[in-house]
């Protein structure tokens, strides 16, 4: 039939729902699978989210919001049910000729010619006929406006109203004319009958729920919805007589158990703190107790930021607020969030060894999150681990990468579901980069999903001061997200500028309180210790939150406490060098005879370089010295294995805790992979300029052991700053005040040339003698302040200059935060209103993988990821040397190995030409699909390659390097 009578066509309404097909043969196992049967399957996948993996706190939260206790539950499993309602129309059941057979046989009719022609997509006919048959069934506007967008957007984009509508050329041939009125609205009454309920018209819910917890909702309905879409455990069902609530919650049973899906923690008490010493085997330190008593009186749940010196414990200070706030306040599961993707790795074994204290069982349970998981010792042993105990293991929750998604996953095995894009913050514990969160609060697809996995437990950042402007903007959005559904929240800093902890504070009370535009002014001292101790610096804790019940009244304490770690006075040395100049080969001979000098009697030294290229250059001129006869280089232009193995190394070697390796002379040379989570104890440091809270930082690897014997010219900490030319020779030490000093281009670039001045001038003066000395942990307060917020007056030689970089310094960091919150989830000042409608109007652009997701985050422009290889007469290999087999071939027993050899390209060499970097061939082919979408670097067999332009070789020992132009041969 291809064209409409206009009259109604006989035959029974109920006859007509259950002709209707929600799943093709194709992704229903061969058989088609009716909507009601996809509708109570999803419904049922709902209520098992409910039962067995949604924390204490969403279903009180949903509960309050459906009216009452066990409400929640059937309000989730109806949504759940609808998210396909859509696919109740013409233009859905149109597309597929055997569900066009079925629906004319039980006598619904359109026009196919223009049903064909138009499109409209499914999620968003649901969104137009929920609001249409909601608003029939007398439901008030306000609770039929956030219902809607839950169907419309449960694959991922929330559109405007005015985005709904079907196209009007269709001239209601798209929605349905007739009978299919009718049917939609017999459908509507239907489901709620076989789950059960009341009437639709009796379903409203008691209140409207805040716009998180909608986000929420939205994404376990998308979670529920990609469960249930699964071929492998929800065979199509096409016989009404087999549809029944009681076998789709069977089909849900076997696929939970299948998959291995479970909460956290489980009936999780609060410590005390004799219960922690005696886990830890070792009394709390002071910023510890600070920690646990804040968070087990805090009225209400909300965020605690912990400031602390290195060494003080602030980390575990950290998880343990986070226990508490979970055992208190009703969340099971916790994300910890590092400044960068490398700076996860050693985290990973510190979260699984502290989920394992807290409940055992649990220690599998935590999920690596990010493109290299897979290169962590502890996350490589659980992915080779038996069926058995992978199942205790949620698995990989890497991004899932372009051409992989569908509408079930391609491996059984319990951590199948997690490789979907957007899944892997469901994990009930991820550690992981901040990035994840940040993208999370980002106008991105699958926002819903990703928030979801984030509002039932505790957020964890780490060393928030790291993120740069582009990125606090999403910081303070996610902030935002989490405030309004009272999720807890820990921040742990070494020292936060005034203005940063002020704004972290204002993003979270404005979530809490509903007022977007918070603003709460300064917050106020410590109380508790008026001055540093005489152990040491000041530890600092505030808490915030808001009163319980209606008034919502913001509620912010800051109390203080000692240290463990003894207050020292930090000699800084300026090693003045020429940086005009590229050839820096006079410079790192001085430094590494300076360096041989200095651990004549032995002792171990950091040098952090700006960039990889002068980290090269050093450490070849501390190799080839013959005053020193060990050293390492870590930098980010490794392989993934080179540079887990060197970390590791120097993470064991140079541990602060007693006992292990330590060598009798050491010389690690690294970039900024050592700025943070770099737990070394160093008895030198060297480090190129940077801002002071960031030159703070590395300055707490130095001499972080207080009680450890060192050299005899190495007991008084020192750091000599490189990267700078002061106008004296470099001999004198300290440069003169007839102007600003010269910086690097490369640092300047990144930073700004302001902060490095502040930063110049103050390391000048501790040099000099003329300021306060670096009396260190108790002056790292002030001195962040100073690089911040109260900068302190310049020479009058470098006012002008100064006064012009702080100028650009601001008009950068003023457009980067505006490029920012062009993409931030919510537009606030542009009519952001109570629902998720228009959520994703003007989207932000969809990046596949990390590393997409982390440029979009930071304002970066994206690297690139390669499996290094070498190609030798016309067979390739490893860099190990192992051999793979035609056209790259790989045993399935050697790809952990081969993707050991990933590495991160710099963006400098994008774009890429496809010639160069592409899979190989048998990649393409690979049936378990771990390197089909896998980018080869290929190099010749003396390990060279042209990129961009350059010529590139990699040395086993120095990683990457940049040969200079491709035609300059």
């Amino acid at each position: 039939m291809t064209g409409e009578t206009g009259d109604p066509c006989d035959g029974n309404v109920e006859r007509q729902v259950w002709s209707l097909i929600g799943k093709t043969a194709k992704y229903a196992g061969g058989t088609e699978n009716l909507l009601l049967s996809h509708m109570l399957d999803t419904a049922a996948v709902a209520e098992r989210i409910w039962d067995d993996f949604l924390a204490p706190a969403t279903r009180d939260m949903l509960d309050r919001t459906a009216g009452g206790a066990g409400k929640g539950r059937e309000l989730l499993m109806w949504l759940a049910a609808l998210h396909d309602l859509g696919k109740a129309t013409p233009a859905w059941q149109g597309k597929y000729p055997s569900a066009a057979k079925r629906a004319r046989e039980a006598g619904l009719t359109w026009h196919e010619p223009t049903v064909r022609r138009y499109q409209w997509a499914h999620e968003r006919a649901g969104g137009f006929l929920l609001r249409r048959l909601l608003t029939g069934e007398g439901w008030p506007a306000e609770h039929v406006e956030w219902v809607w967008p839950l169907t419309a957007g449960h694959h991922g984009f929330f559109p405007l109203p005015s985005a709904l509508k079907p196209p009007p050329p269709t001239r209601g041939q798209a929605e349905g004319r007739g009978r299919w009125p009718v049917v939609q609205s017999a459908l509507l009454r239907l489901v709620g009958e076989l789950l059960g309920l009341e009437p639709v018209s009796q379903l409203v819910p008691a209140e409207v729920p805040r716009r998180a917890l909608q986000l929420h909702l939205a994404g376990l309905i998308a979670m529920a919805d990609q469960m249930a879409s699964s071929k492998e455990y929800f065979v199509g069902i096409d016989d009404p007589a087999k549809v029944t609530l009681d076998g789709a919650r069977e089909r849900a049973a076997k696929a939970w158990r299948a998959l291995g899906l479970r909460r956290g923690w489980d009936g999780l008490s609060v410590p005390d703190a004799e219960g922690f010493e005696r886990r830890y085997g070792e009394p709390l330190r002071p910023v510890q107790q600070l920690v646990a008593e804040t968070a087990r009186t805090m009225p209400a749940a909300g965020m605690l930021i912990i400031e602390a010196a290195p060494g003080e414990g602030k980390t575990r200070a950290g998880l343990m607020g986070a226990e508490i706030m979970a055992a208190r306040f009703g969340f099971d599961g916790v994300f910890v969030g590092m400044p960068r993707w490398s700076t996860a790795d050693p985290t990973f074994r510190d979260v699984r060894e502290w989920a394992e204290t807290t409940q055992a069982g649990l220690g599998a349970q935590v999920a690596l999150l990010h493109l290299w998981d897979n290169f962590a010792p502890e996350w490589t042993a659980l992915y080779h681990a038996t069926a058995e105990q992978r199942a205790a293991a949620i698995g990989d929750c890497g991004e899932e990468r372009a051409g992989q998604q569908g509408e079930s996953g391609d491996e059984p095995g319990p951590s199948s579901f997690f490789f979907g894009t957007g899944r892997g913050l469901q994990c009930p514990f991820v550690v992981s980069s901040v990035d994840e969160l940040l993208y999370a609060a980002a106008r991105s697809n699958w926002a819903s999903m990703r928030m979801a996995g984030l509002l039932g437990k505790v957020v964890v950042l780490d060393e928030v001061h790291a993120t740069d402007v582009h990125g606090f903007q999403f910081l303070q959005e996610g902030l935002r997200w989490l405030g309004q559904a009272r999720v807890p929240v820990v921040l742990v800093s070494a020292a936060l500028a005034a203005g940063q902890r002020r704004q972290v504070a204002d993003a979270y009370l404005a979530g809490t309180t509903g007022q977007a535009e918070y603003e709460g002014g300064p917050l106020p001292e410590p109380a508790g210790v008026a001055e540093p101790a005489p152990s040491g610096g000041r530890a600092r804790v505030t808490a915030v939150c808001t009163s319980p019940g209606d008034g919502a009244s913001p509620v912010i304490g800051v109390r203080g406490c000692g240290g463990v770690r003894p207050d020292r006075v930090y000699a800084v040395e300026i090693c003045s060098e020429d940086v005009s100049h590229p050839d820096t080969e006079a410079a790192d001979a001085a430094l590494a005879g300076r360096l041989a000098e200095e651990l004549s009697a032995g002792g171990c030294a950091l040098v952090v370089r700006e960039t990889p290229s002068r980290a090269q250059a050093l450490y070849q001129a501390v190799r080839d010295h013959a005053g020193l006869d060990g050293a390492v280089l870590l930098h980010e232009q490794m392989t993934a294995r080179d540079r887990a193995q060197r970390t590791d190394h120097c993470l064991r070697v140079l541990s602060p805790r007693d006992g292990g390796e330590r060598p009798y002379r050491l010389v690690v040379v690294a970039t900024r992979v050592a700025d943070q989570s770099f737990d070394v104890d160093v008895d030198l440091l060297v480090t190129d300029l940077a801002p002071v809270d960031l030159l703070l930082q590395r300055i707490g690897r130095l001499h972080r052991a207080p009680h450890r014997e060192r050299p005899a010219r190495l007991r008084t900490p020192r750091v000599l700053i490189t990267g700078m030319a002061t106008g004296e020779a470099p001999s004198s030490g300290v440069g003169d005040a007839s102007g600003p000093p010269r910086l690097l281009g490369d640092c300047e670039q990144r930073y700004g040339r302001y902060p490095l001045l502040i930063a110049a001038h103050l390391a000048l003066e501790a040099a000099r003698g003329t300021g306060t000395p670096w009396k260190l942990p108790s002056r790292t307060p002030d001195l962040v302040a100073m690089g911040y917020d109260d900068p302190p007056p310049l020479p009058d030689t470098w006012r002008e200059a100064a006064e012009a970089a702080q100028r650009e310094w601001r008009d950068v960091r003023d457009r980067r935060a505006d490029q920012a919150r062009r993409l931030l989830l919510s537009r606030r000042g542009n009519g952001e209103g109570g629902t998720l409608a228009g959520l994703h109007y003007v989207a932000a652009p969809v990046l596949r993988g990390g590393r997409g997701l982390s440029a979009l985050v930071r304002g970066e422009q994206p690297s690139a990821e390669a499996v290094v290889v070498v190609r030798e007469a016309g067979a390739y290999r490893m860099l190990s040397g192992t051999a793979l087999g035609d056209g790259g071939g790989v045993p399935a027993e050697l790809v952990d190995e081969l993707l050991t050899h990933t590495m991160e390209l710099p963006a400098k060499y994008a774009p890429m030409e496809p010639v160069v970097l592409r899979p190989l061939a048998a990649w393409v082919k690979d049936k378990h699909g771990r390197l089909k979408n896998r980018n080869a670097l290929v190099l010749d067999a003396r390990h060279r390659v042209v990129l961009a332009g350059r010529r590139l070789r990699y040395d086993a020992d120095l990683g990457l390097v940049d040969e200079g132009p491709a035609d300059g041969r």
